[in-house]
This record gives structure tokens, sequence and C-alpha cells, in this order.
């Protein structure tokens, strides 16, 4: 059984490992993912375009579709308000794959 070790410990021989593995003498196993890069900023005439001319959706329908108020999708149309980083990633995705929709309303 091992020995509990400090932080300061764990930290030292988590060090080492890095180096011998920079050296070549250590292979490290974990997992390697790529991550997308932030959504792109979103702006008033982006989010209509999309409500209106690919999703095919009314404000109503839409603010379901999000899980907001309607309130707020009249804000970010108007440009008062910005979607958050969640909302505009949900809005990129929306904006990648229209069947999701669909595929949402099963």
């Amino acid at each position: 059984m091992r020995k509990k070790m400090t932080v300061e410990q764990e930290l030292i021989e988590g060090l080492q490992e890095v180096l011998e593995h920079r050296q070549g003498r250590r292979k490290l196993h974990g997992k390697s993912r790529e991550l997308p890069d932030p959504p792109h900023s979103w702006n008033a005439r982006k989010i209509k375009h999309l409500r209106e001319n690919v999703l095919q959706l009314s404000q109503t329908e839409f603010a379901v579709l999000l899980n907001v108020k309607a309130s707020t999708i009249r804000a970010w149309e108007q440009g008062h308000n910005v979607p958050s980083g969640a909302a505009a990633r949900l809005l990129q995705v929306f904006e990648s794959d229209q069947s999701l929709v669909q595929k949402l309303a099963i």
C-alpha cells in the first residue's frame, strides 16, 4: 500500500514524470481530445436570420426550442442583449445542423 503523499509531494512527483516524458524516458498515459474553439459572436441580424430563414421558426417557437423566454429572443434580435456562452454554442449547433430541431421535437 502506498503512503499518502502531501500535495507538495504529488506536485513534485508529477513534475518529475513530465520531465521524464519530455526527455523520452517515460510514456504518459492519458486521453487527448480536440475541443472546439469558442462559438462565434452572435449579433441581432445573425440571430434573426438563423431563426427566420434557416430554422423557419417564430420567436415563440425559437424560445421554446432554446428553453428561454420569448422576451430573451426579442432582446437578442433587437440588439439589447447577446446570447451567453452556452446559448451561443447552442445557436452554433443549430446553425451547423438544422435537422437537430426536428430531432428535438420528437
